[in-house]
């Protein structure tokens, strides 16, 4: 038997999303699947992707709300795999792309199709621009760290004395686990679950300012590795 507390410690990096809306809800449904079912991380992937095709046909027909909430049911099994993997040391690298692979088709799909039927052309070039930009600040970033540059936690935790209040911040959040801002995953709930269901743009330019200061946070890790 596998305890709930067991299975909240195979959680990554909590986003707050995750926090908010999915992790409660992923705990259970992983404690459910882990004892008293056989199914295996890499079909919970297969549910969670099919939930996400069908989430995108809904918002093609402009069934917005049952399109929010398939985004939603795919999003807490795409939770639930990997937390499965862990807790029965299933994790295998095939896996792990597998699951990748598929997270990197469902958002930029599930954006193209409710963009265009909502008719936010311009908006959709926007948030492929932005998401465009802070995948090649973030490969840079990357770069930066596999040449010897270290991460902006490490910096802080070898200046403790003079530690600025972003930088504490960030420690702080990373020793909880959690991520220190709101991040891509954020935007994907804001612009696949709310924005839908509300058709209010105030969530678009939310997300739009999420990017924005992802990006400036980037551009500021850079700048504290390259001094």
């Amino acid at each position: 038997m596998i305890l709930l507390s067991d299975i909240e410690k195979t959680f990554k990096e909590k986003s707050w999303w995750a926090i908010l809306f999915n992790l409660y809800p992923a705990k259970y449904i992983t404690y459910f699947l882990v004892n008293r079912t056989e199914i295996t991380p890499n079909q919970v992937t297969t549910i969670s992707f099919l939930l996400a095709i069908f989430s995108g046909i809904a918002f093609y027909f402009q069934y917005f709300i049952t399109g929010a909430i398939l985004y939603q049911l795919s999003y807490i099994l795409d939770i639930v795999d990997g937390s499965i993997a862990r807790s029965k040391n299933l994790s295998s690298k095939i896996g792990a792309f597998y699951d990748v692979f598929t997270d990197w088709l469902k958002a930029p799909i599930l954006f193209i199709i409710l963009f265009l039927v909502t008719d936010n052309y311009y908006l959709l070039v926007v948030l492929y621009f932005l998401l465009f930009f802070g995948c090649l600040v973030n490969k840079y970033n990357d770069m930066l760290f596999f040449q010897g540059a270290k991460s902006i936690t490490a910096i802080s935790n070898s200046n403790n004395d003079n530690l600025s209040g972003i930088l504490r911040y960030i420690q702080k959040m990373k020793n909880r686990n959690i991520q220190p801002f709101p991040s891509s995953v954020e935007v994907e709930g804001l612009l696949l679950f709310f924005y839908p269901i509300t058709e209010l743009s105030i969530f678009i330019y939310i997300s739009f300012s999420i990017l924005v200061f992802n990006i400036s946070i980037k551009l500021y890790s850079i700048i504290k590795k390259l001094k």
